[in-house]
Order: C-alpha cells, then sequence, then structure tokens
C-alpha cells in the first residue's frame, strides 16, 4: 500500500445536506485531490489518477510527522493571498500544476507556495487504517498533524446548513459532508458515505456561437466572453440544430456566429480570474 498509487474514495454529489450527529462536515477546497505517502521522511504525492507530483511541490518535503510512515488523504490548495481573507484559488494552483521546469517550480514556489489539506488517513506505520470508522480515523489524524505553513487537518462542524451559508456568502466551493461510523472505500464512491454539495453560481448568458471541432457553445454577457458551455441537455441540443441555421451572422474554421437573441441559464461552479466560467453547463433555455 505505502508507496503505491491507490485510487482514494471519491465524493457522491448530493443537493441535500444531512443533518444528525451521524454526519460532519467540511470545506470543500478548491484544489486538486492527492495522496500523501510519507515513508521516514520521504514523500510521494500521487494524483487520483496516479501520477506522482511530488517534484512539482517541493516546499513540501518540510512537512515532518511524529511516525514511520503513514498515508494521507486531502487536497493541494493554492491561496490567493489578494483575497481578505486568503481563498484557495484553482487558477493559482494550475500554474504550479502544469509547471515542470525546475527553475520555474524554484520560482513559484516563493511566488505561489501550495499547502496540503489532509482530511483522512489510509495507512499508519505499516498499519492499514481503512476498515476503521471515520472517528476514529479523524483522532488519529489530529494526533500526527501539527498545522503549519505546509499541511494542516481540515477542521469538522457539526451543523452542515450553517456552514454552507458561511461558503456562500465567502463564494467558496461548497461542503462534503461524512458519515462518521463508516469505513474507507477504496476505488469507489459508495452510497451516503462522503456527500459534495456545491455552492453552483447561476447566470442568464447569450448564445453567441456554435463551436465546430468539438462541441460547445460560446456564451456572452455585454459582449464580453464569458466560456464555452460543453454540457447541454439533449432535448436543448435539439431544438437548437432545427432553428440555428436561421441565427447564423457568420463563420469561421472554428465557430459558427449566431445572433445572440437566445438567452441560457448556466450553471456553473465559480469564474476564473479572468471572468470565465469553471465547469459550466446549461441549465435550459430562458423565453
Amino acid at each position: 500500500m505505502l508507496n503505491t498509487p491507490i485510487k482514494p474514495m471519491l465524493l457522491q454529489p448530493s443537493t441535500d445536506i444531512p443533518t444528525g450527529k451521524m454526519y460532519l462536515h467540511q470545506l470543500k477546497l478548491d484544489g486538486h485531490r492527492a495522496l500523501l505517502h510519507y515513508d521516514r521522511g520521504n514523500l510521494k504525492i500521487f494524483t487520483r489518477h496516479f501520477n506522482e507530483v511530488g517534484y512539482k511541490y517541493p516546499e513540501l518535503k518540510n512537512i515532518k510527522l511524529p511516525v514511520e510512515n503513514c498515508i494521507l488523504d486531502g487536497e493541494i490548495v493554492c491561496f490567493d493571498s489578494e483575497e481578505d481573507p486568503p481563498k484557495p484559488c484553482f487558477d493559482n494552483l494550475m500554474i504550479r500544476f502544469q509547471t515542470s521546469n525546475p527553475l520555474k517550480i524554484n520560482k513559484l514556489m516563493d511566488e505561489l507556495p501550495v499547502h496540503f489539506a489532509c482530511f483522512d488517513i489510509l495507512f499508519l506505520n505499516d498499519v492499514p487504517q481503512i476498515n476503521y470508522n471515520l472517528e476514529k480515523r479523524l483522532n488519529t489524524l489530529e494526533s500526527i498533524v501539527t498545522n503549519d505553513p505546509y499541511i494542516s487537518t481540515c477542521p469538522s462542524y457539526p451543523d452542515g446548513k450553517v456552514l454552507f451559508e458561511k461558503v456562500k456568502e465567502l463564494g467558496l466551493e461548497g461542503i462534503v459532508s461524512k458519515h462518521v461510523h463508516r469505513k474507507y472505500y477504496v476505488d469507489s464512491r459508495p452510497k451516503d458515505v462522503f456527500l459534495k454539495v456545491k455552492n453552483y453560481q447561476y447566470e442568464i448568458l447569450n448564445l453567441k456561437a456554435i463551436r465546430k471541432k468539438k462541441f460547445g457553445w460560446v456564451m456572452m454577457k455585454d459582449n464580453e466572453y464569458k466560456g464555452i458551455v460543453e454540457f447541454v441537455p439533449p432535448m436543448e441540443r435539439k431544438a437548437l440544430k432545427q432553428i440555428y441555421k436561421q441565427l447564423i451572422v457568420g463563420e469561421d474554421e472554428n465557430y459558427i456566429y449566431l445572433d445572440p437573441i437566445i438567452k441560457c441559464k448556466v450553471k456553473y461552479q465559480c469564474l476564473s480570474k479572468k471572468g470565465h466560467m469553471r465547469s459550466p453547463s446549461l441549465e435550459k433555455f430562458i423565453v
């Protein structure tokens, strides 16, 4: 298990926040999932797609734990210091994640430092922890991790609805609700164990163009580009196919440009620093 890529347990999407003592609730941080393998001071960091990415984040070598070895499940995040208070910034993290040149990595390590926020433990001192319930795993995690600039444990809250209201107020990604009496299911998305409730945003936008080579609809607002929607329900795809030729105002090798009279309700995760939607999907046409 140690120093070997592992498929982590995945989150089940939900629109409902569970209540009661069977669940605790944590912030869903806007970063990328990672499993940190700690072996006598040496670190390996694997993504959930089995890529070893520790070399991209050399500052995390400063992590020191009072154990022989362990595997921690968590999120690598990069904060935006221009926000008050600072928030996890996916744009900044992608700059780090997509950089492979050692000189650039060392430069970015000072400009855009990353942090490992851990929320679970799978292995400790040669003993798997996955069959213990979450309550026991979190107690173990708290006993070995001391929060510092490089690593911390994710705090838990008893009231998910109160936490989600705070998430909306601060413009954060969402929350994760976790069943305290369940084990850890490797390479699975079990029902009612880890539930993610995202703080989606909604906006009314104009359909400006159809992308040719790969399906996508270009969305605008007040002549400002907002992004490309790739997730469109079949009914709306079919409806546009029947009328789009009447709306064509231009064309090039990449796009068919339309008179932007069609309004769409679009759901998205958040806006990038450039003001573009992340993970947008079309909800419906607005008549």
